[in-house]
């Protein structure tokens, strides 16, 4: 209930959209003198005395811990698919994938859920912008609870699967939900911003590096681990319930005219944006997960086993090298905002997309088997 966490001046419209005054000052009540040295941010009555800086750091922390579980419950049985897709291979693995073979079936699986989170990404964009980004994580947090129980409860058919496989999906844009907060919470404080952008996309390639680990853990259940990352979102419900917050507007008086500062929206920049990371994550998946998740495990693992030979990749080296890849992201991750203040984002992304091309083509003259 939004009333157990009450901001300290209520926002006179819905959502987080409310602007408050570009000074970023306060009128104090008592003495009538102007308080410049904090932003304007509403601060959760629970936390007491607390400043608005420290509610602004817990609220992005707790968003960020929204997005390590959201980025967990996505990865948590990705390893063990091609393992799942396989019958007769494991006592939990699909009796049948008809009339998919094996890469097929797992092109399936991680084509569905990106489906569901490219419109999780939109949905959930359009509600954090009408109801508020607070409600927004909060729908995402319990919906994925639910649907990880919902995959756990129908993994003995395929195609029933697939279908819950969508539906979390469906729940998983927590990480840009989160970045869009960031710059809400610091609305007056742009480097901060920036810098807790760059903290959303290592939390969430960290995330992704531990929910795969979770298969190890669990050896002889391919998906229990859907069961420990439910248990992790319904965790997540309950911090961001407590600690992400509203911010809210000054109680002086807003103008609700444009602000002169205002810059227009440039369309063709927003649209060239999206093309480019739309081709950009087209790349990401020709090597991660898609040449890992049925290349290497065909050619290293089920091929040898076909023919009788001992697989020079075993089960848990797959899962482990499938896990630790998304920590190659980190480092960039926390360099980005440095490295966009330095040289514009234009130019680091193109000097970022430059050396992945580089990488995938240095993987695939070591990766080659005679």
């Amino acid at each position: 209930r939004d009333d157990l966490i009450t901001p300290l001046y209520e926002p006179s419209c819905k959502g987080d959209s409310a602007r408050p005054e570009e000074t970023g000052t306060t009128r104090s009540s008592s003495n009538n003198v102007d308080n410049d040295k904090e932003p304007i941010l509403g601060t959760a009555s629970l936390m007491g005395k607390s400043t608005s800086d420290t509610a602004a750091q817990r609220a992005a922390y707790a968003a960020m811990f929204a997005v390590f579980v959201d980025a967990i419950n996505m990865m948590c049985i990705a390893p063990n698919l091609p393992i799942m897709v396989t019958p007769g291979l494991h006592e939990d693995s699909f009796p049948s994938t008809e009339p998919f073979d094996i890469a097929t079936a797992q092109y399936a699986h991680d084509a569905v859920e990106a489906l569901g989170m490219v419109i999780s990404n939109f949905v959930f964009g359009y509600i954090a912008d009408r109801i508020g980004s607070r409600k927004a994580i909060l729908l995402l947090m319990i919906g994925s609870c639910c649907t990880s129980v919902g995959i756990y409860l129908v993994r003995s058919n395929y195609w029933s699967f697939i279908a819950m496989t969508f539906a979390n999906g469906l729940f998983g844009s927590a990480a840009a939900i989160a970045n869009g907060y960031m710059f809400i919470i610091y609305k007056n404080d742009r480097e901060k911003a920036d810098e807790f952008g760059g903290y959303v996309m290592a939390t969430l390639m960290v995330g992704l590096t531990v929910g795969g680990l979770f298969t190890l853990f669990f050896p002889s259940n391919l998906f229990r681990p859907l069961l420990l990352s439910s248990a992790l979102c319904f965790l997540a419900f309950v911090v961001c319930f407590i600690f992400v917050f509203v911010p809210s507007e000054s109680p002086v008086e807003i103008d609700s005219e444009p602000e002169e500062d205002d810059i227009p929206l440039d369309k063709r920049a927003i649209s060239n944006v999206i093309i480019g990371a739309s081709f950009d994550h087209l790349g990401t998946l020709g090597i991660y997960p898609l040449a890992f998740s049925p290349v290497m495990y065909q050619r290293f693992f089920l091929d040898f086993q076909i023919a009788n030979k001992v697989p020079i990749m075993s089960g848990n080296e797959y899962r482990w090298l499938f896990s630790m890849i998304g920590l190659a992201a980190v480092p960039a991750a926390l360099l980005m905002p440095l490295v966009n203040k330095k040289l514009g984002v234009a130019i680091s992304t193109i000097i970022s997309n430059l050396i992945t091309a580089g990488a995938i083509i240095a993987l695939l003259s070591v990766a080659a088997i005679d």
